[in-house]
């Protein structure tokens, strides 16, 4: 088993994907992680495979959009560990695909499961985040949500603007800077990570990047020394990207 440094990571929607992989990598690195997933029977089982990889995991179910859920959430944390060093918000969703219509009801969907979701998830978890000596936020975006590079990433994907995913990266993204402000007096810094476009279910197998690839930002987020921590900025493997 990885040695433990005492140090606890949530990390949001980590029954696969981003989010187990992520729980992978800081658990060879000594965090103990919680995932969360809606499905428990799949969090349970992605927790196991990495403690049988080594790493100290739990998990706990977690419908993102539920205030019941996240108020449980905040509970479990209390008893169980009495505080939390590392948030990452990494649930997302994107339901518009090329040849469908999108309507209103995809957009606040999205809306509500990759903006509110993270700032109420954030919110009900400061006290125990407040209690860390090095507490970081770290909010899963996408240069998709970047006015300054859409375009660019449009081409990437042949063309398609999902209007309610990009509209929510570019909400998290200005919630990351806000946060990054409000929480400062807390002891809690806030940055928000690109991962790239990574073979998940959400980005398909035509993506060019590994799910390990992917992770890395996000690690590096919380694992670099917080005097280099990019505090209120959006993030891309060691760089800073354009909102």
């Amino acid at each position: 088993m990885a040695t433990k440094n005492g140090r606890v990571a949530l990390i949001t929607g980590a029954n696969k994907g981003l989010g187990k992989e992520i729980g992978r990598q800081l658990g060879a690195l000594g965090y103990t992680v919680v995932l969360t997933s809606r499905d428990e029977q799949a969090g349970m089982a992605a927790a196991a495979e990495l403690v049988a990889a080594g790493c100290d995991a739990h998990t706990i179910r977690l419908e993102v959009t539920s205030p019941d859920d996240i108020g449980r959430l905040a509970g479990y944390l209390e008893s169980t560990f009495g505080r939390l060093d590392v948030l990452v918000n990494n649930a997302g969703i994107a339901i518009e695909w090329e040849g469908q219509p999108t309507d209103a009801d995809k957009v606040r969907r999205t809306l509500e499961v990759n903006l509110i979701a993270p700032f109420a998830i954030t919110e009900a978890l400061v006290p125990m985040l407040s209690r860390s000596d090095d507490a970081r936020v770290i909010n899963h975006s996408s240069m998709l949500g970047s006015i300054g590079t859409a375009e660019s990433m449009w081409k990437q994907v042949g063309g398609f603007m999902a209007v309610g995913y990009s509209t929510s990266k570019a909400g998290l993204n200005m919630l990351t800077l806000i946060q990054s402000k409000t929480l400062a007096g807390k002891g809690i810094a806030v940055a928000a990570a690109h991962p790239g476009w990574v073979k998940t279910d959400l980005g398909t197998q035509a993506a060019p990047l590994e799910v390990d690839e992917g992770a890395s930002t996000v690690v590096e987020l919380v694992t670099i020394a917080r005097e280099k921590f990019p505090n209120g900025q959006l993030w891309h493997k060691g760089a800073r990207m354009p909102w």
